[in-house]
């Protein structure tokens, strides 16, 4: 059921114009999706409910770093279907059905009206609300009265500060004969900046956990070469890395991003090696698996691999993307 589900969201972003990654068959996000500047991180699943805060701050995580928004697209929230052209969230991430998700990316509709705890509410534009009050000579009182709210209501809505229900926002409209719901910024989640991870820990499910030996000793020497890596937990790449010192959000967006992943050789291994590649071609990323054991290819697909025997004699950041670029090269 699912995967027709998949299907439908791959059909509806590939028509809006998106390049669109492999599936990544990870507890993590499903997919990556890039049109312009604009790049998503999507979940898809049939009940939202089902994503749960470690997963989704899992999401959260791998957005930061990776300059994306996180977006959920499913088909209901417990027993009820989501509603067309209402934006849900779950645990702060965007929710929406495929119908809104069409109208939006390939219609360019925004949708206005979101869920929240006891119902659906907008956003009212709150200087235009004044204005238009103060062009008709109302006062806050007289508009309270119309309404059958409080004064104070009215003056929070002209500052912002509250939302309201459709009902009363389309007689606020009426009343002033303008426009006064806004739009939503849909994908204008709050991602906080994960703090990097220590070398013996990775995160998981949003608390941290002993790394596996393997994980813990890869990443400890990504950090002695000179990188600042932020771990993730239920993606296919084990973490992303930066050069130090830590970068701001606009240092993020013009230095190397590396999603690393850490693995012995296995079959299992070069399927995530495909998947990451094309994660790294959507999120404009390089990507890089350090093995443990023989490596038998110097680059999957886009994804190139370098054994840890090799890692231990590369010094600096700077020799690391020279060993990056003579393996694409090579695989050339």
């Amino acid at each position: 059921m699912k995967d027709d589900l998949v299907a439908q969201v791959l059909g509806i972003l590939k028509d809006a114009g998106f390049v669109v990654s492999r599936r990544c068959e990870a507890r993590s996000f499903d997919l990556a999706a890039r049109r312009s500047e604009i790049t998503l991180l999507a979940k898809i699943m049939r009940n939202i409910d089902s994503l749960n805060e470690d997963v989704a701050r899992s999401i959260k995580r791998a957005a930061f770093c990776l300059l994306a928004s996180p977006l959920v697209i499913g088909e209901r929230k417990g027993v009820s279907s989501l509603e067309d052209d209402v934006v849900y969230h779950r645990y702060g991430i965007p929710a929406l059905n495929t119908h809104t998700l069409y109208d939006y990316f390939a219609e360019g509709f925004e949708p206005c009206v979101y869920s929240a705890t006891g119902g659906v509410y907008v956003n009212i534009d709150g200087d235009a609300m004044k204005v238009a009050r103060e062009k008709k000579g109302l006062s806050l009182g007289n508009v309270a009265t119309e309404l059958g709210v409080s004064r104070r209501s009215i003056s929070k809505y002209e500052e912002g500060g509250m939302s309201t229900t459709i009902d009363i926002a389309l007689k606020l409209e009426e009343i002033f004969d303008t426009a006064l719901i806004e739009p939503l910024e849909v994908l204008n989640a709050e991602l906080e900046e994960p703090p990097s991870s220590s070398s013996s820990n990775v995160l998981k499910g949003g608390v941290e956990e002993a790394a596996s030996s393997l994980e813990n000793h890869i990443l400890r020497m990504m950090e002695e070469i000179g990188f600042e890596v932020f771990t993730t937990a239920y993606a296919p790449f084990n973490a992303v890395s930066f050069p130090e010192p830590p970068p701001s959000k606009a240092q993020r967006g013009e230095c190397t991003r590396i999603l690393t992943g850490v693995s012995e050789y296995t079959e299992r291994m070069i399927k995530r090696a495909r998947i990451v590649s094309s994660l790294s071609q959507v999120t404009r990323t390089k990507s890089v698996f350090v093995v443990n054991g023989n490596v038998k290819y110097v680059q999957i697909d886009n994804t190139v691999l370098i054994g840890k025997d090799e890692l231990k004699r590369i010094r600096d950041p700077e020799e690391f993307s020279d060993v990056i670029e003579e393996r694409a090269k090579e695989r050339a």
